[in-house]
C-alpha cells in the first residue's frame, strides 16, 4: 500500500497545483474555476446575431437628416412617408424653385441637381449638391427606396409631372404613380 501512496499523493499534489495555478492566473478565484469546469460540460449557446431584427427593433433609429443644413428635401428622408407625401414634398420644392427662378430645373439629372444646388440665374440653392435625396437619376428617401422622377412639361409655365416608381421598383412601368403639377394639367 505504501508503494501506491507516494505516487497517488504526488498526482493529487500535481492536480491541486494546476487548479491553484488556473485559479490565480485568471483572477476569478474558486468561483471562476468552478464556472470554467462547469462550462466544459455544458452545451454551447449560439451567439447572438447582431443583424437579428428583434435586437435592432429596440435601438433608436438615427435621424437621416441629422447634420444636413435646413432644406426642403430633408423631410423626404423620413422612411414613414407615403408615396403621395413624398411627391408632395418634391412638388412643393419645385414650385418654390419656379416661384423664385421663373423656370423649372431641366436637362440631365446632373444638370437638374446642379440647378437645385445654385447653378441657376438667381443663384438660388435649395439643396446641397450632395444631398442624400438626390441619387441614382431620381429623388429618393433612401438608396433602396423607389425613385421620384421629374418630367418637365413646360419649364417657363411651371407644368411638370412627378413619376413615383411603383411596387416593382422599375421606372416608367404601368404600376407607377404619376402626379401632375398643377393637378389639372393634361398630358397626352
Amino acid at each position: 500500500m505504501k508503494r501506491f501512496l507516494r505516487p497517488a499523493a504526488f498526482g493529487l499534489l500535481l492536480v491541486l497545483s494546476v487548479l491553484f495555478g488556473l485559479m490565480l492566473g485568471k483572477g476569478n478565484g474558486l468561483s471562476g474555476l468552478w464556472a470554467d469546469v462547469q462550462s466544459l460540460f455544458r452545451e454551447k449557446q449560439p451567439s447572438l446575431d447582431p443583424n437579428d431584427p428583434a435586437l435592432k427593433a429596440a435601438l433608436p433609429q438615427p435621424d437621416p437628416a441629422a447634420g444636413l443644413p435646413p432644406g426642403p428635401l430633408n423631410d423626404l428622408l423620413d422612411p414613414s412617408l407615403t408615396p403621395e407625401q413624398q411627391t408632395t414634398i418634391v412638388g412643393q420644392m419645385l414650385l418654390d424653385y419656379w416661384t423664385t427662378v421663373r423656370s423649372l430645373p431641366n436637362g440631365t439629372w446632373q444638370e437638374i441637381c446642379d440647378q437645385l444646388a445654385g447653378a441657376n440665374g438667381k443663384k438660388l440653392a435649395l439643396v446641397p449638391k450632395e444631398h442624400p435625396a438626390l441619387q441614382d437619376e431620381a429623388f429618393r428617401a433612401s438608396p433602396e427606396s423607389p425613385g421620384i422622377r421629374l418630367h418637365v412639361l413646360s419649364s417657363s409655365g411651371c407644368a411638370f409631372q412627378l413619376i413615383y416608381d411603383g411596387p416593382d421598383g422599375q421606372p416608367y412601368t404601368d404600376d407607377d404613380l404619376v402626379r401632375n403639377f398643377p393637378p389639372d394639367v393634361k398630358f397626352k
